[in-house]
């Protein structure tokens, strides 16, 4: 058993498993916030501005990540 982000992966090791959704009742998740802190390097300012990015958001929809900031 893994999370949604780790099934492709798990099932590219092991083509066998099976990827099953499961019901909202009993579905996990979690909330990731993004924050850059005051005096934090121009590259860290930078790289939280590619994740927000159209770009950034479908990297993390193409691993299983909700993208919200995804254009739709």
């Amino acid at each position: 058993m893994t999370y949604c982000t780790s099934a492709l992966a798990a099932q590219r090791e092991n083509p066998a498993q099976q990827i099953v959704a499961l019901p909202d009742a009993l579905a996990v998740g979690a909330d990731y916030g993004l924050t850059v802190m005051n005096g934090a390097s121009a590259p860290a300012y930078q790289f939280a501005m590619f994740i927000l990015s159209a770009e950034g958001q479908r990297m993390l929809a193409k691993h299983g990540f909700a993208a919200p900031a995804l254009p739709q």
